[in-house]
């Protein structure tokens, strides 16, 4: 179990720092930052609302909606096959 949970915050810090590069490699890094994080948490709303439908979801919490704010869709994918995976 230790093992796992390490995965999976080395994954997430991974994805972070993956994100934040490519933030500021763009050329207006506060607009790629938040159409990001909107996208992410649109996202993860629209999995929430879809999950009757698709047989899968995600509940929608403040780690949840960190990791896609954080991530963008990158996140919620993440979130998704982890979900799937591990549950």
């Amino acid at each position: 179990m230790e093992l796992q949970q390490t995965g999976i915050w080395v994954a997430c810090c991974l994805m972070l720092l993956f994100s934040l590069i490519a933030v500021f490699k763009s050329g207006h890094p506060v607009k790629a930052l938040l159409v990001s994080c909107g996208s992410g948490v649109a996202a993860l709303f629209a999995l929430h609302l879809l999950q009757q439908l698709c047989g899968v979801g995600l509940p929608v919490s403040d780690v949840t909606l960190a990791v896609s704010a954080i991530g963008g869709v990158p996140g919620v994918i993440l979130l998704l096959m982890g979900s799937l995976i591990l549950g």
